[in-house]
């Protein structure tokens, strides 16, 4: 790898790069910075074959300030590099950045993953990520296109009527019903709901879509009552074992058997089996909880 300057009208964006949006006011700001102190943080870049010119790897953010600054040329790290090695490295600097759309994420990934023909494991050692988390962010493409654009990041704060990746994880629920999926999107925006109440509300209109209206029209303290789940408004011990258990079957519901390696479908086999003892188990004895006494 070498480090040089090189003019800025000889460098040029990679048309694949995952990030799409770039904001004006903080490329303003870096711009600023740059007409005091110059460019600290070289650029990486690869020479294009057959003309001198170089598409760039990481730092285009720092490129386009610098264009903005009216620098003529910025440092560089000059490198070869494939298809595959720079998408990396482009998701791995950009998965840093809160402000990455997560759909761009999403779409990257997708890519990334066909390009090296591998398993969401692959990727996720690839990138730094747990498996867990390239499949919550491919998941969002399962989303209509309308829905997945307005998905934010929003690690550790309140979502504030946004769309976060945990409230796209229970709209997915509702992709055969777009109508419906659609209203409530509104109903999270509206009122500001957290994931986990629009995740009552996605099970809600899913299980009981003739009740949709209502649910909708309701606060959330009502939807247990309107469902029938809780007859009353009180917290009940009967409401909240039936809450563990819808839980349960909707966790079991989210598992994407085909994007499992071999291990990993082993290791899920033996866990639902051991569940599934529990809750044999489980079910004999409200059975013979239920059965008439003989006394």
């Amino acid at each position: 790898m070498e480090l040089r300057r090189i003019a800025i009208n000889k460098i040029v964006e990679d048309p694949d790069q995952p990030r799409k949006v770039f904001d004006e006011t903080g490329l303003a700001g870096l711009a600023d910075s740059l007409r005091q102190h110059g460019v600290l943080n070289p650029i990486t870049v690869v020479p294009l074959a057959g003309v001198d010119a170089y598409r760039i790897v990481t730092g285009e953010r720092r490129w386009r300030a610098s264009q903005l600054a009216g620098l003529d040329e910025v440092p560089c790290l000059v490198r070869p590099a494939d298809a595959i090695d720079r998408r990396s490295e482009q998701l791995i600097e950009n998965l840093q950045r809160e402000d990455l759309a997560p759909v761009d994420k999403a779409n990257a990934i997708k890519i990334l993953k066909q390009e090296i023909q591998g398993t969401n494991k692959e990727v996720a050692q690839r990138l730094g990520l747990s498996d867990r988390m390239v499949g919550h962010l491919l998941d969002l493409l399962d989303l209509p296109e309308a829905i997945a654009e307005q998905v934010v990041s929003s690690p550790n704060r309140p979502a504030d009527g946004q769309i976060t990746e945990k409230h796209a994880r229970f709209l997915r629920q509702l992709n055969e019903e777009p109508e419906l999926q659609e209203r409530v999107v509104q109903k999270v925006r509206g009122e500001k709901l957290s994931s986990d109440d629009t995740a009552r509300v996605a099970r809600a209109v899913r299980d009981f879509p003739e009740l949709a209206d209502r649910i909708l029209d309701a606060d959330i303290a009502e939807i247990p009552v309107i469902t029938g789940r809780i007859s009353t408004t009180a917290p009940s011990p009967a409401g909240a074992m039936a809450g563990i258990a819808e839980r349960i079957v909707d966790a079991i519901a989210e598992i994407k058997i085909d994007r499992l390696d071999e291990n990993e479908l082993t290791i899920l086999e033996q866990k639902l089996g051991d569940a599934r003892i529990a809750l044999d188990r489980k079910l004999v004895e409200i059975r013979a909880a239920k059965l008439p006494s003989n006394v």
